[in-house]
């Protein structure tokens, strides 16, 4: 009988560690392209920002690759189309590679010439530069009708909508909000980072606290007013920064901020694995919940929104977050509550907690 017990604690303790390591491997898994759409006398100026670890997957030979063949390919797959199905004349001016950004990026500048009489402000816009091939991968489309206009929200694309139709953009404040919010519930279902740090941070929420040791389980009372005080904690820090961040107000480079957040990773496993700030988990998750929000700030800094639609934008995507977030929460409180209260926890959360330390040093050391 005891052989038996012991033998479902390791295999409940190896298959959690087995979990975390592979999921936290795709860190930013699939961060998102940008394409800014600029008016200009007889032509549009599109700007795109491509990620280069999902770009890498969806070029014949993968990158690097030399510029003549990735302006080919880019040239082939952004397809502007006038509404008598006449395709534009589109022409890769400038490629820009952004590799100490981490994750890197191809910038890459573009100008779109419609047909002869065809006009220039009613046309379909079509990229699938990657999601041809990489299925979940987002393409965020913003419009400036002249250099000088703020930017404005058109749509996403995706692998199942390849296209959307562009007249000018739609002049309502709340117009994108929609798919700014899917954004930001994208941002953490494939930031595993940020979902590492916060399910790292919860899994001694059910304990309680014994000679400097993590002991027996609290209660579902217990468990609620931790999940409470960290994810309000954690939510007001990267909400602060987040809106900071993405208004211009404050800017790190994302090296260092990416770091950090590895490191918060590894600071909240060493306190699952032995409490060391019992009791002030709040505060620890609104100060690393400062150093989250810069990351978040940057996804949505790059569409160059302004006045309303920044302010709107900045709260649908912060909302999006917060609902992703829930979700998690919902997921995690119950399957807590019943481990816990299982003798083989303790294996199971230390386990865990050296899985997650293990990645944090990882992508520290990637980050450097």
């Amino acid at each position: 009988m005891a052989a038996s017990k012991l033998l479902q604690r390791l295999i409940a303790a190896g298959a959690l560690a087995a979990t975390l390591v592979s999921t936290a491997a795709l860190a930013h898994p699939s961060p998102q392209s940008e394409v800014l759409l600029v008016s200009q006398q007889g032509s549009i100026r599109a700007e795109l920002v491509l990620p280069v670890d999902e770009l890498k997957l969806a070029l014949p030979h993968g990158v690097p690759a030399p510029d003549a063949e990735i302006s080919a390919y880019l040239a082939a797959h952004i397809r502007p189309v006038s509404p008598d199905g006449r395709g534009w004349v589109v022409k890769v001016e400038q490629l820009r590679w952004e590799m100490t950004r981490q994750p890197a990026d191809l910038v890459a500048v573009m100008t779109l010439r419609p047909p002869a009489g065809a006009p220039l402000d009613r046309f379909s816009f079509g990229d699938d530069a990657i999601s041809h091939q990489v299925p979940s991968h987002l393409t965020v489309v913003a419009l400036r009708t002249s250099p000088e206009a703020p930017s404005r929200m058109l749509g996403t694309l995706h692998f199942g909508q390849r296209s959307l139709d562009v007249q000018g953009a739609d002049p309502r404040w709340w117009a994108g909000c929609a798919d700014l919010f899917r954004l930001g519930m994208n941002h953490i279902a494939e930031g595993t980072d940020h979902l590492l740090f916060l399910l790292t941070l919860l899994l001694p929420a059910a304990l309680l606290v014994k000679d400097g040791q993590w002991s027996g389980f609290g209660g579902s009372r217990h468990l609620l007013v931790y999940l409470l005080k960290v994810v309000t904690a954690f939510t007001l820090g990267h909400s602060v920064t987040l809106m900071l961040g993405a208004f211009g107000s404050f800017k790190l480079p994302e090296q260092p901020v990416e770091f950090a957040i590895a490191s918060s990773i590894l600071f909240s496993a060493l306190h699952a694995w032995r409490p060391i700030f019992p009791r002030h988990e709040g505060w620890i998750a609104f100060g690393f919940g400062l150093v989250h929000g810069l990351a978040f700030a940057s996804a949505i800094r790059e569409l160059q929104l302004t006045g309303v639609r920044l302010v709107t934008g900045v709260l649908a995507f912060n909302v999006g977050i917060e609902a992703m977030q829930m979700l998690v929460i919902l997921v995690a409180a119950p399957l807590l509550i019943l481990l816990a209260r299982r003798p083989f926890y303790a294996r199971v959360r230390q386990a865990a907690a050296l899985g997650s330390a293990a990645m944090a040093l990882l992508w520290m050391m990637q980050r450097v």
